[in-house]
């Protein structure tokens, strides 16, 4: 019997270790960049055509290669950042494995350019899948440009998991402000095609994080500080009205290197308890600064995860001066001991004697006679948010949805102003009014939408929203079905988008708030292929627009939400497949008393 087992060719184990270290065009430039910062550059330039598809240069005015250098610094292993075993417990620099230069040259077409202050002539090396095409004398600057072309080239299977070009864009910029946060020291610039992007000059935080984020989060952002023995703490956090339903506001770094962390996540959300709104994340650009023997970054080829000497007392550190940083700025509730629980009488009435109350009955009174409630609520327009009917024709359950909504006289009522509840014969039904409501909009929405009934409302006074690039790129993909929707939207200079029209359905007070969800939804693309934008808008806009938990509705209203959701074509889930309503039979209601 033969042997089975083989030695892998080194193009085959490179393409291998390429499927670690590089998995898309943002991963790509991050260790692109991340050698120009080792080469001790401050200036670095960034060139993409179709999102790093097609072609991706960086170029860096750092030390430079001499010839050996450029050959050794494309084999696997080979690095200039460690020598010996001890190294690995002390490293300062961003990449240290030798792997990244290797695993591009793999599956890509290559080229490096470089020149030393010291040499006359600079260097040029070009590879193809592994294989090294030529090394020549070249007249070039001090520095070194890399250049990759035809990403995955030789690898289809890799190249067609790759995302539209405006998808790997935005994983590119987000990878682009992981860096450009962390080294405030560094011009450098993003351009994508014949537009730039970014061009960041040399900053403190504070500034490079309003650069890049626009001025807007400037009024929303606390300074943290804090300085052990252990670790050296500083940064910025969100205030809580201001957080995202998204997590792409978190920004934690060690040692300038950017980690993902869930146990100091958590500790930062303790922090924040009982400050956010439902279902929202806090925003940070936390910078942590510990002595690199105490921890491990060599964990994972992308670098991101790292293990602490000491987590249980770097969580309690983050924890207490978030917490610190909340009450300074008077976020968190406070109690004032010094105030009176009885009112001050005044002098002059001191010594007379208390005058008993009158008391009234109403003898017409009667408990068990409807009334409509003299209250309003004040939270949501009621014209603008409950709809008299919905438009399908199309009944699931006909028998059922005729026993409730045949009377409804005192058959509906609303508990904690959160559910609305009705009966049947034989079962009580309890309705989560605001996702019935998300229904109801999502239902009319797609409808019109299929008909191509939107009609726009025209603004008598446009709203300007401001921009950050990431949702610029989201706004030019979403743009056509935005305007079938009825939105009149239009770019002014660089970054601001004004609100012209919205469609009927909205108010104008909501356009913003709309808006923002909608680039928050899609910001991070945690979208199914399955929906199509149209799709994804119409959510958006339900759970923008849907009254919410807490909100007071008169009888009216609970009767027009019960009809028009069990007029829609499918009642049971909401647009974000959660359950709508419960039913509880006769016999389940008796078991509970027995």
């Amino acid at each position: 019997m033969k042997d089975i087992i083989k030695i892998l060719p080194e193009n085959i184990s490179n393409q291998i270790a390429a499927g670690e270290v590089v998995q898309r065009p943002a991963s790509l430039i991050k260790e692109l960049v991340e050698n120009s910062i080792d080469a001790l550059s401050d200036r670095i330039q960034v060139f993409l055509n179709e999102s790093g598809k097609k072609t991706i240069k960086v170029v860096d005015n750092g030390i430079g290669m001499s010839q050996n250098d450029l050959m050794n610094c494309v084999l696997r292993h080979a690095t200039s950042k460690i020598t010996e075993t001890k190294d690995l417990m002390n490293i300062n620099s961003k990449g240290f494995r030798g792997e990244a230069l290797s695993s591009i040259a793999a599956v890509s077409q290559l080229e490096i350019v470089t020149r030393r202050k010291v040499d006359k002539f600079g260097y040029k090396l070009k590879i193809k899948g592994g294989k090294i095409q030529s090394n020549e004398k070249v007249v070039s600057r001090v520095g070194t440009y890399v250049l990759v072309k035809n990403l995955f080239f030789n690898v289809p299977a890799r190249r067609n998991f790759l995302k539209s070009d405006s998808v790997e864009l935005r994983h590119i910029i987000n990878e682009f402000h992981r860096i450009s946060i962390a080294h405030c020291d560094l011009n450098i610039s993003l351009n994508h095609k014949s537009s730039e992007i970014f061009n960041l000059h040399k900053s403190n935080i504070h500034v490079r994080i309003k650069n890049i984020f626009g001025k807007k989060i400037e009024e929303n952002l606390i300074p943290i500080r804090e300085k052990t023995s252990f670790v050296k703490l500083n940064g910025y956090i969100i205030k809580p009205e201001a957080s995202k339903k998204t997590r792409g506001m978190q920004f934690l770094f060690v040692n300038n290197r950017f980690i993902k962390n869930n146990f100091l996540f958590h500790a930062i959300n303790k922090a924040y308890e009982g400050l956010l709104p439902e279902k929202n994340y806090p925003g940070f650009f936390i910078f942590l600064r510990v002595d690199p023997s105490s921890i491990d970054i060599n964990v994972h080829p992308n670098k991101i995860e790292v293990r602490f000497e000491d987590e249980q007392s770097l969580y309690s550190i983050i924890n207490s001066t978030i917490k610190h940083s909340l009450g300074i700025f008077q976020v968190t509730p406070a109690i004032d001991f010094n105030t009176k629980s009885s009112f001050e009488i005044p002098y002059s009435k001191r010594s007379d004697q208390p005058i008993p109350p009158k008391i009234e009955i109403d003898k017409n009174f009667n408990p068990f006679k409807d009334q409509t409630s003299k209250y309003h609520s004040k939270i949501w327009n009621k014209s603008e948010i409950i709809y008299k009917e919905v438009g399908s024709s199309n009944l699931f359950n006909a028998d059922l949805i005729n026993e409730i909504i045949s009377d409804y006289g005192n058959k509906i009522f609303q508990i904690m102003n959160s559910y609305l509840v009705t009966s049947t014969r034989n079962s009580l039904i309890v309705i989560d009014q605001e996702r019935a409501h998300q229904r109801i909009i999502y239902e009319k929405l797609m409808k019109k939408i299929t008909n191509s009934d939107i009609s726009s409302q025209q603004l008598i006074f446009p709203l300007n929203f401001v921009l950050t690039e990431t949702q610029k790129l989201i706004y030019f993909e979403l743009k056509n079905t935005l305007t079938e929707m009825g939105f009149r939207l239009e770019i002014e200079g660089k970054l601001n988008l004004k609100i012209i029209g919205i469609p009927e359905i909205c108010s104008d007070n909501q356009a913003n708030k709309i808006i923002e969800d909608l680039f928050d939804e899609f910001e991070n693309d945690p979208k199914k292929k399955s929906f199509s934008n149209g799709d994804l808008i119409a959510m958006s806009i339900s759970k923008s627009t849907s009254i919410k938990k807490g909100s007071f509705l008169e009888k009216e209203e609970q009767k027009n939400i019960v009809n028009n959701l069990f007029n829609c074509k499918e009642h049971l889930l909401s647009p974000f497949q959660k359950k709508i309503f419960y039913t509880i039979t006769k016999p389940e209601l008796q078991n509970k008393f027995l």
